[in-house]
């Protein structure tokens, strides 16, 4: 668990001057993050409770794997107040090689979140197995050899299919490569303060909630999971 305290990078508006948010990090000592990615609240905490995705290097050689979060993973971040300066960071799941490249993230209710995977072609090819995406408890220990359910594996839509044929001749004419699980999104489609993520808890398949979750490069297919 590490102590976190927020650095104010910049201030100003739409009008303001144009300025190097990494330089005016680095030269703030904050936090670097191999590459994160998206975020959500905990619903039912009114708030203080973030959890975010580090996507990692998508490399199965990456130097950075293992101790250094190269594979990526999920993180928690807990405050005693939304508005707090200071904080408690954890690593909620350190990803390895069969659950990396986390992207979108999505809680299906108070206590479970789901995360797909964006982990590029490269990692594609080298760990033999496309992008899938997870369930994951927040009541388990992942530390302990405890793994999260798997409830998608993504294969190859017609226009990614195309594509990675030629890819594979290298002849320069491919386009979009592999499908990538990109958004995940649980909502009653409430567009009031009141419907923002974070506010109340998802209750999937009862009333107007639904989980919807998008294919992209190739076909770009938004589908919805619905009751078998």
């Amino acid at each position: 668990m590490f102590d976190t305290r927020w650095v104010t990078l910049h201030q100003g508006d739409a009008s303001s001057t144009p300025f190097d948010a990494n330089a005016l990090a680095k030269a703030a000592k904050a936090t670097p993050f191999k590459r994160p990615e998206n975020g959500v609240f905990r619903p039912g905490v009114d708030f203080r409770e973030f959890f975010f995705t580090e996507t990692g290097d998508t490399n199965a050689s990456s130097k950075a794997n293992g101790a250094y979060g190269g594979w990526g993973g999920i993180y928690k971040l807990s405050q005693s107040d939304p508005a707090a300066d200071q904080g408690k960071l954890t690593i909620f799941f350190n990803g390895d090689q069969a659950h990396t490249g986390l992207d979108n993230i999505s809680f299906l209710d108070r206590d479970h979140v789901a995360a797909v995977e964006d982990a590029g072609d490269s990692l594609h090819t080298q760990r033999g197995l496309l992008d899938s995406a997870y369930l994951f408890d927040l009541n388990a220990d992942y530390a302990k050899g405890r793994q999260p359910v798997r409830f998608l594996a993504e294969g190859r839509d017609p226009s990614a299919t195309v594509d990675s044929a030629l890819s594979a001749q290298g002849n320069g004419f491919q386009n979009d490569g592999d499908n990538e699980i990109t958004g995940i999104h649980t909502s009653d489609g409430d567009p009031t303060v009141a419907g923002l993520l974070g506010a109340k808890n998802p209750h999937p398949f009862h009333g107007d909630w639904r989980i919807f979750w998008t294919q992209q490069h190739g076909d770009n297919t938004t589908w919805e999971i619905t009751r078998g």
